[in-house]
């Protein structure tokens, strides 16, 4: 592949996984007070970046919100050295981000307290939609209800 058309599609991996995360943490923010707990006295800037490439995630204010661009020093930074290795890894086994390391497709920088709060925030995205599933699934006695998301019928 040309060199402009890789930047084009590494580009498009890094944005589009950034867009998608902040998706996710906003739709489980409106719907989970566990989360919204998590998020509210939270202040992290994350950075995901391949080559010159960067987006942030940031944490202010009980607000989650993402921009373009790079700043100097972030929180937590993630780099993605080869993000269409990332993404096919990511797609056969979403847990598995030590091998990621190992196979040199991403690397990280900053303080691991901002890593384990990620990874935390993650897990109850995780946890509410798995709920949801549950309690949505054939023969539950549960409906949809907006906040926490389900109660009994």
């Amino acid at each position: 592949m040309k060199p402009g058309l890789e930047r084009v599609r590494d580009g498009a991996i890094l944005h589009g996984m950034v867009i998608g995360i902040w998706a996710v943490f906003k739709l489980v923010k409106l719907r989970s007070g566990r989360f919204r707990k998590a998020v509210e006295a939270f202040d992290a800037t994350y950075q995901f970046r391949t080559g010159a490439i960067g987006r942030r995630l940031v944490f202010s204010a009980g607000r989650i919100r993402t921009t373009r661009g790079l700043v100097p020093s972030p929180d937590y930074e993630l780099v993605l050295i080869d993000p269409p290795g990332v993404l096919k890894r990511l797609y056969k086994n979403p847990n598995d981000l030590i091998k990621l390391l190992m196979e040199n497709k991403i690397d990280q920088l900053g303080n691991n307290y901002f890593l384990f709060k990620f990874g935390y925030l993650v897990g109850l995205c995780e946890r509410w939609f798995r709920e949801l599933i549950e309690k949505l699934a054939p023969g539950s006695n549960k409906k949809w209800t907006g906040e926490a998301g389900l109660s009994s019928s």
